[in-house]
C-alpha cells in the first residue's frame, strides 16, 4: 500500500497547479480567503437582475459578489477565473456553490485555487 504521507502531493491540469481546494460549510453571507498575502471575499447578494457576479477591491480586499446565487441544484464558475498575482504567477479561482435552503442562508461552497503553471 502507498503511504502518500511519505510523498509530496502535486496536482496540475490544464496548465494549472492546484494550490488549495475544499469545501466550506456556510451559514453566513459571506467568505474570507488569506492567500499569499491576498484577501478574498466572496459575498452573497440578492435583486431581480439575475445570477451574475462582480468584483471590486475596497480597502485592499478582492471582493467578488455573489448575485442571486440560490440554486439548490448547485451553481458557479468551472472555468478558472483570474484573481491577481502570487510570486510573479497568476492567480486563480474556480468555486460552486449548493444552496440547499435559502431561507436559512445555509450554502455549501466548494472551491479551488489555481496558479498558473511556469
Amino acid at each position: 500500500m502507498l503511504n502518500i504521507a511519505q510523498h509530496q502531493l502535486k496536482i496540475t491540469t490544464g496548465g494549472y497547479e492546484v494550490i488549495a481546494s475544499g469545501i466550506v460549510h456556510l451559514t453566513e453571507s459571506e467568505l474570507k480567503f488569506y492567500i499569499g498575502g491576498l484577501t478574498i471575499k466572496y459575498r452573497f447578494n440578492s435583486d431581480n437582475e439575475g445570477e451574475r457576479f462582480e468584483a471590486e477591491i475596497i480597502n485592499n480586499e478582492l471582493i467578488i459578489k455573489l448575485f442571486n446565487f440560490s440554486n439548490p441544484l448547485g451553481q458557479g464558475r468551472i472555468d478558472p477565473v483570474e484573481l491577481g498575482i502570487i510570486n510573479g504567477r497568476k492567480l486563480f479561482a474556480t468555486f460552486w456553490v449548493d444552496t440547499p435552503d435559502l431561507m436559512s442562508n445555509h450554502r455549501q461552497f466548494s472551491y479551488t485555487f489555481l496558479l498558473a503553471e511556469q
